[in-house]
C-alpha cells in the first residue's frame, strides 16, 4: 500500500483504516484483558476508544504533514512526524475522554506530562509498524529498479544483436560470392554444361539469400531454403564428395528463427567438417519440436571436434545472438556425431 498517495489531498485515505484498526486493536488486547480480568469495564471502554480513535488521528496528522510538506520531506520524516504528532494528539483525546466524560483519575496525583507520557506503548507499536511497512516498500522499489536495469540490459543486448546481425547481413560472405564466380568463371570455359547449372545454383542461393538483408526476422522454412540453396551450390562444387538431406516436418516449418543463424551452422560442417577430408562426407539438416522448445541440428560426418575447433567465430556470434534473443531459454549445442563427425544443434523456445 502506498500511504503517500492515500494520505496526500484527494487521495482515498478510507483504504488504510481497516489494517490501522486491526493493528491498533491487536496492540491494546493486553491491557484489554488484564482490566477485563479485574472487571474494570470502564477502563476496557477507555482502551478500546484509544485503539479505534488512535488510527484516525494519525491519517489526519500523515494528511497535515502531507499537505504542508509535500515532497520537501523525504517518506522516513514524513512518517516520524505523522506519528508523533498522530499518537500524541490520540493521547491527549483519551485523556480527556477518561478523565473529564468519564470522570477516572486513573494517574491521581501526576501532572499532565506525565499522563501524557503513556503514548510510549502506541509509539513504539505504530513505529515498529511504519519501520516495517517502510523496509518492505524500500524493498519493494529496489526490486522494481533492478527488474527495470535487467530490462534495460535485455534491451541493449538485442540491440547489440541486432547490430552483429546487420552487419553479418552486410558482409553476405564477400570471399565466398567472388570464390564462386571465378569457380563459374572457370567452368564456362571447360564445362559450360556444368558452368550453367552452377550459375542457376547460384542465383538460387542468392533470391534466398538477399532478402535477409532487408529484414530481421525469418522462418524455419526461409532458413531452410537458404540452406539448400547453399548447399545445392557447395555440391556443384565439390561434386560428389558431398551429400546432404534435409527432415523438417511441415508443421514447424511456418515457427520464427532468427535469420541466418542455420546457415552459419551448415557453413561451418562445410568449412571445418567436410571440406579438410578427401573423401568428404553427409550433411543432415534435421528438426524436431515439443511443447517448449524448437531443435534444429546439423549433422555432419566430417573431421570432427578437433579440426570443427579451429574457428569460433561464427558459433561465438551464434551464442551471442541467442543469449540476446532468448537469455537462458535457448542455446547453442556441440557434440560428437558417432562414429565420426559434429553435431550442432540450436534449441530455442516456441
Amino acid at each position: 500500500m502506498d500511504l503517500r498517495s492515500l494520505l496526500r489531498p484527494g487521495g482515498s485515505a478510507t483504504k488504510a483504516i481497516p489494517y490501522l484498526l486491526a493493528f491498533s486493536l491487536v496492540g491494546v488486547s493486553g491491557p484489554i484483558v488484564v482490566t477485563l480480568v479485574y472487571n474494570d469495564y470502564l477502563l476496557v471502554a477507555s482502551n478500546v476508544a484509544f485503539a479505534v480513535c488512535t488510527p484516525f488521528f494519525l491519517l489526519a496528522a500523515g494528511y497535515l504533514v502531507w499537505a504542508a510538506f509535500g515532497t520537501r520531506l523525504s517518506t522516513p520524516w514524513s512518517l516520524v512526524l505523522a506519528l508523533v504528532i498522530g499518537c500524541l494528539a490520540a493521547q491527549a483525546f483519551n485523556l480527556y475522554l477518561t478523565e473529564v466524560v468519564m470522570g477516572m483519575g486513573v494517574h491521581p496525583g501526576k501532572g499532565y506530562l506525565y499522563r501524557l507520557s503513556g503514548v510510549r506503548g502506541p509509539l513504539l507499536w505504530f513505529g515498529l509498524a511504519a519501520a516495517a511497512w517502510y523496509a518492505v516498500r524500500r524493498s519493494e522499489e529496489s526490486a522494481a529498479e533492478l527488474t527495470r536495469a535487467e530490462l534495460a540490459s535485455d534491451q541493449l543486448r538485442a540491440s547489440t544483436a541486432e547490430a552483429q546481425l546487420q552487419a553479418l547481413q552486410a558482409q553476405v560472405e564477400p570471399h565466398f560470392l567472388f570464390n564462386t564466380l571465378a569457380h563459374v568463371k572457370w567452368l564456362y570455359r571447360r564445362d559450360p554444361e556444368r558452368g550453367r547449372r552452377m550459375l542457376d545454383r547460384f542465383i538460387d542461393y542468392l533470391q534466398a539469400a538477399l532478402p535477409h538483408v532487408r529484414q530481421g526476422s525469418a522462418t524455419l522454412e526461409q532458413e531452410l531454403q537458404l540452406a539448400q540453396a547453399y548447399l545445392d551450390l557447395q555440391q556443384l562444387r565439390i561434386g560428389e564428395r558431398l551429400e546432404f538431406t534435409i527432415e523438417v516436418p511441415p508443421d514447424i516449418a511456418s515457427h520464427k528463427f532468427p535469420p541466418l543463424m542455420l546457415l552459419t551452422l551448415v557453413e561451418n560442417a562445410i568449412k571445418h567438417g567436410i571440406a579438410p577430408q578427401l573423401e568428404g562426407g553427409a550433411i543432415g539438416i534435421r528438426a524436431t519440436a515439443d511443447d517448449r522448445l524448437l531443435r534444429i541440428e546439423v549433422r555432419d560426418t566430417g573431421a570432427g571436434l578437433r579440426q570443427a575447433a579451429g574457428s569460433g567465430m561464427g558459433l561465438a556470434n551464434v551464442r551471442a545472438r541467442l543469449a540476446a534473443l532468448f537469455g537462458a531459454g535457448a542455446r547453442l549445442v556441440i557434440e560428437p556425431n558417432f562414429p565420426h563427425g559434429v553435431v550442432a544443434a540450436i534449441e530455442i523456445p516456441r
